[in-house]
């Protein structure tokens, strides 16, 4: 007797499909982190004038040869010049040799050869002459209640204004009162004067406190993608193999 051996037919295989709802979930989690991410990072502080602490480190930027205005800020601690011009609220723009060609934007747009002018970086005792630095402000370290300069010239002279002299004890206790108070009011926001609790209209959260509308559309655009893809992906595994719906 003669046999014939029958091929069966082989089940498809959904390992391209599984790999394209996975790659279009991927997609769904790359857009949700740039719609998400850009918002989770918190601002830098705005430059807010000298230290008040004697440890500080006061930071002078004079954008006046680029139409600006002189700028100072305060830096509570730092490792390095580089460091202090952002703890004290400025925002650094770098070349592609790694210096920094901007700060605060300007100029703008970061000047693609050198033309003569340059910020450069500044020294100075609380009072007293400024000094170019000898070293660059990567490598240079800030000294505890010190003032660093910085200004867009062609380097001959530091900033147009003297460095603000040291703040007095009695300037450091002001500062030191003001946080206590700022600390203190912090904890009676929920009461009256009469030491009643206020009302709870009054302890509601602001809109300011909750997401933005914003980020709300984004979570609601994603949401959407991922339904989306969820039902393309179950509607093949109804229909077979592509080609064959």
């Amino acid at each position: 007797m003669i046999t014939s051996a029958l091929a069966l037919p082989q089940a498809p295989s959904r390992a391209p499909r599984a790999s394209r709802t996975l790659a279009a979930l991927g997609a769904v989690g790359v857009l949700a982190a740039a719609l998400v991410g850009p918002g989770a990072g918190a601002a830098a502080a705005a430059p807010s004038g000298p230290c008040t602490d004697p440890e500080g480190v006061t930071v002078v930027v004079d954008k006046t040869d680029l139409g600006g205005e002189v700028e100072m800020g305060c830096a509570p601690q730092a490792a390095s010049g580089s460091e202090a011009l952002v703890a004290a609220g400025f925002t650094d723009t770098r070349d592609a040799a790694g210096l920094i060609c901007a700060i605060d934007a300007l100029p703008d747009p970061c000047p693609a050869e050198f033309t003569g002018s340059y910020w450069s970086y500044w020294t100075a005792e609380p009072g007293g002459a400024w000094e170019m630095a000898m070293v660059g402000p990567d490598e240079a370290v800030p000294a505890a209640g010190g003032v660093e300069g910085w200004r867009y010239s062609d380097g001959s002279a530091g900033p147009t204004v003297d460095a603000p002299a040291a703040p007095t004890q009695e300037a450091a206790d002001q500062a030191a009162t003001s946080g206590e108070a700022g600390d203190d009011a912090e904890g009676d926001a929920g009461a009256v004067d009469d030491g009643t609790t206020a009302s709870p209209a009054a302890q509601e959260p602001t809109e300011a406190d909750g997401p933005s509308p914003a980020l709300i559309a984004g979570i609601g655009v994603v949401a959407l993608l991922a339904v989306a893809a969820l039902v393309v992906s179950r509607r093949r595994s109804a229909h077979g193999p592509a080609g064959q719906d």
